[in-house]
């Protein structure tokens, strides 16, 4: 018989009592109103919890028994009451990601020809949530652990981790429970196992004296696994009979068309969304095997999934999406050799793999005094940062990219042979040419640069003047890897790409790695 909670409201009002029996009605954060004799009086927007019988849920479960046994007993009972009344929220909750997820657990389980059942083990495990982590460290919506998901060749590596691929994780699934049913012969004892591993499985049918049921080594198996399969059952019941019990979800998910690209570039995926107008999380959202929210410059061939109806945009405009999205990995902070080096480590700081720095402002700086420490342009600040006026703030990080190392182009100049300067010059420039000029082939002085360069070469022409310099400024930009005259072109106040290619007399559109290009 159904006992609502308006009647157990009624009795709390009377005074009658308030112990809640066992198999009554429970009141979940029951709203209250202050009235003048300070009584409290409940509102009528109580939420009811039917409470069942025995011979009812016992008759349920065996409408939906197919060819995983669904049995009923008091431990079963138990959960049923948890799902249902105790912990209705967790229940609203899974109901509300169900549609994301059943769909294609389904269509893998129809693929091997299994129970359709085994979709609700994955709410047993993850509460369908394809980044939960246990604290087993166990791992996605099917909670591999590591040995598990490598015997299954689930990658894992600094940046990307298929556990919580939901695809690739579920076919793993698939085949792992393939395997168990197939040495146990039970599907029962498949969960079991899969729970606490078929070694622990096998030592509880030692320890029986052989039997081969779940409910007959129950005793006998990891106190967790003794649970994990009344579990299995109550979900079962708890999601197929959510309406009976006055459950629905909160707010119920859609899946999403999606499509796929090859990524082969270090990405961005939040600025990734940003270019294809969606939320800053949702390309990170469709790809949760990625651990961060980029993926690095060794990626190869990475299928990245992106919504459906984004894909023309981003087929249209592929080349100039993808390079504004091009991710910059953070700087590593390297042991300074002395203590004048750490002041300047604090301001500057360049990583191990790259010309790219980040430099830190401090009280009193300019873009102009920071742009002449670092051997670049204040337009090329502005551009690298976005920056449009000239206020910056201290504790401001900004990108500087190629600083000018005078230094260590000195000591290049007179220790490496001049031939092997030569990926300095411009690609349609003869090598003899760059043999002579050295690393400033293009004859194009940066900053100062083209002192040292007069002083070790004898070939080359006399250094230019401070006053020639001002009289006709160049800002030059150095090719990086990954680098096109199209988003150099966007870089530089939209100089044009025909601009480009006239000013540094460039034949195609090829670049190279270390190439020097007047660009202003």
């Amino acid at each position: 018989m159904r006992i609502f909670t308006l009647l157990t409201g009624l009795v709390l009002t009377l005074g009658l009592g308030t112990v809640v029996q066992a198999r009554q009605a429970t009141v979940q954060d029951l709203p209250t109103v202050e009235v003048k004799d300070t009584t409290k009086v409940l509102t009528d927007t109580v939420e009811y919890i039917p409470v069942e019988t025995d011979e009812l849920i016992q008759d349920r479960l065996s409408c939906l028994e197919n060819e995983i046994p669904l049995e009923f007993n008091k431990q079963v009972r138990g959960l049923i009451d948890y799902f249902t009344i105790r912990n209705r929220n967790y229940t609203r909750r899974v109901l509300g990601r169900q549609p994301v997820y059943f769909p294609m657990f389904e269509k893998h389980l129809a693929k091997h020809n299994m129970p359709d059942e085994l979709k609700y083990l994955a709410v047993v495990e993850s509460a369908l949530l394809p980044k939960a982590v246990s604290s087993a460290k166990a791992v996605g919506l099917w909670q591999f652990m590591t040995p598990t998901a490598n015997d299954f060749r689930l990658v894992q590596n600094s940046y990307l981790d298929e556990r919580m691929d939901p695809e690739k994780s579920t076919e793993a699934a698939c085949l792992f429970l393939k395997q168990l049913y197939r040495m146990f012969g039970s599907w029962e004892m498949a969960l079991a196992a899969y729970n606490c591993g078929p070694g622990n499985v096998r030592k509880a049918i030692k320890r029986s004296g052989g039997k081969n049921t779940f409910w007959e080594i129950y005793p006998y198996l990891p106190r967790e696994t003794r649970s994990y399969v009344p579990s299995f059952t109550a979900i079962v019941y708890a999601m197929n009979y959510a309406p009976e019990h006055n459950l629905k979800a909160d707010t119920l998910r859609q899946p999403i068309a999606v499509d796929t690209i090859l990524v082969n570039q270090p990405l961005d995926l939040k600025r990734l969304a940003l270019q294809l107008n969606l939320s800053e999380e949702y390309i990170a959202d469709l790809n949760p095997a990625v651990k961060h929210k980029y993926l690095p410059e060794e990626v190869k061939n990475f299928p990245l999934r992106i919504p459906a109806d984004s894909y023309p945009f981003l087929a249209q405009n592929h080349m100039a999406i993808l390079d504004s999205a091009r991710y910059v990995a953070p700087v590593r902070i390297t042991a300074p050799a002395s203590s004048t080096m750490v002041a300047k480590a604090k301001a500057t700081v360049h990583s191990e793999d790259s010309d790219k720095a980040t430099y830190v402002v401090r009280r009193g700086d300019s873009l102009i005094k920071i742009a002449r420490e670092n051997d670049v342009t204040v337009e090329e600040l502005k551009a690298w940062n976005q920056i449009t006026g000239s206020t910056i703030m201290a504790n401001q990080k900004l990108l500087v990219m190629n600083p000018a190392n005078k230094e260590k182009e000195d000591s290049k100049q007179t220790t490496e042979p001049a031939a092997e300067n030569t990926l300095l010059a411009s690609a349609d420039e003869p090598a003899g040419s760059a043999k002579q000029a050295g690393p400033n082939a293009d004859n194009q002085p940066t900053d100062g640069a083209a002192a040292s360069t007069a002083a070790t070469s004898k070939t080359s022409k006399k250094a230019p003047t401070k006053r020639a310099e001002i009289e006709n400024p160049q800002t030059i930009h150095h090719v990086q890897p990954g680098d096109t005259l199209w988003n150099i072109s966007r870089r530089y106040n939209n100089i044009s790409v025909d601009q480009l290619k006239k000013k540094n007399k460039l034949k195609g559109d090829d670049l190279k790695p270390g190439m020097k290009l007047i660009v202003g």
